[in-house]
């Protein structure tokens, strides 16, 4: 039978595939699969239920290999592990993620978050899109900017999935990010800004603030720049002494560093209230401090409000995105990099995508 056609045997081919190891040994199965003769008059290869249908391995092999990639070993482990070129252990993985990502399709996605990783040295940038709700990478693309997430989205729709179901999505200030969610996500979803780049933004200002300073004043604020930008409640007892030397010393960076905590408690208040009046207070007293790079910041907030506002309503960030770039960047430290990047995309898909490969 081929295909639920029953058709006559055509002849017979001796195949061999490799299995599992019995013991130490290298384990092969051999038999004589029939060839069929089709109505249309070609001659088709039987499948066999124990490999996919051209393929040299068993199916409990490349699940084996799937385990062992699967647990943190790289391709060339698995090669040196079962004697045979590396490559093999990259087709393998690749074939059964294609396969998954062709048919198994994603529930609807109504949380996205939008990020950017680096796929080597140089500026050369992947843009993931993850399923905030499901924990998982639902969209990949090359590049990071309107036209990379544009594409990423298409990735994300061809399994299923429907943009107009996309109901907030969090991001970071990037020109091109906004521009594509307005584009294709809005106005049924939310624009989100990242609390931790707002964060990253006000750090950006008050380093500023000191490099001015320390041009001055070289030798006093050496070595200093750790203590201003790291939170007061992690800070051992000598380091905090010597910031509350340097706040009196230098009443600007102190009146920054103040405002800085003041701005995190009042983020981190929201978790409870979501209240947005005392973020509005904090932005009175800002502008007030007169201070430039503070006062520049604070027009950022309110050329950016629309995306600031949601996190009080909804508490959302992209945490979950930046742990995804931590164990992409890993997938690639193992892996020790990726001549070619739709590699490097099949295996986030299958470390990060949620995908079902039966190897749990």
């Amino acid at each position: 039978m081929h295909e639920g056609e029953m058709c006559p045997v055509h002849d017979h081919q001796l195949r061999s595939w490799r299995h599992l190891r019995f013991f130490q040994h290298d384990c092969y199965l051999h038999a004589r699969v029939p060839r069929v003769k089709t109505e249309s008059g070609e001659v088709r290869l039987v499948a066999v239920p124990w490999a996919e249908p051209g393929s040299s391995f068993t199916l409990l092999f490349e699940l084996d290999v799937l385990k062992l990639m699967d647990k943190g070993m790289s391709a060339s482990a698995v090669g040196r592990h079962y004697s045979f070129d590396s490559r093999i252990a990259s087709r393998i993985v690749g074939r059964h993620v294609s396969n998954a990502l062709a048919t198994q399709e994603l529930r609807a996605v109504k949380d996205l978050s939008v990020d950017e990783t680096s796929r080597k040295k140089g500026h050369n940038y992947l843009t993931i899109l993850c399923d905030r709700q499901a924990k998982k990478v639902v969209g990949v693309s090359l590049g990071k900017d309107q036209k990379a997430v544009g594409e990423a989205l298409i990735d994300m729709e061809a399994r299923g999935a429907d943009r107009a179901t996309v109901r907030s999505v969090t991001l970071d200030m990037s020109r091109s990010y906004i521009a594509v969610c307005e584009s294709y996500l809005l106005p049924q979803a939310e624009m989100v800004f990242d609390r931790f780049h707002l964060v990253k933004k006000l750090n950006e200002a008050i380093d500023t603030i000191r490099r001015a300073e320390q041009k001055q004043f070289k030798e006093a604020l050496k070595h200093s720049r750790y203590l201003w930008l790291r939170n007061a409640s992690k800070l051992s007892q000598k380091q905090q002494q010597r910031l509350d030397l340097l706040k009196q010393a230098f009443p600007n960076l102190g009146q920054a560093y103040r405002l800085k905590e003041l701005f995190r408690e009042v983020f981190d208040a929201a978790q409870f209230s979501k209240r947005l009046k005392p973020l509005n207070e904090w932005i009175k007293m800002a502008w007030g401090s007169g201070i430039k790079p503070i006062q520049e910041f604070v027009n950022m907030l309110h050329d950016h409000w629309y995306g600031i506002k949601t996190y009080f309503k909804r508490l959302a960030n992209n945490a979950f995105a930046e742990g995804v770039n931590l164990k992409i960047q890993e997938i690639k430290r193992i892996a020790r990099g990726y001549r070619n990047p739709f590699n490097f995309i099949l295996m986030i898909y299958f470390k990060l995508g949620g995908l079902d490969l039966k190897i749990h």
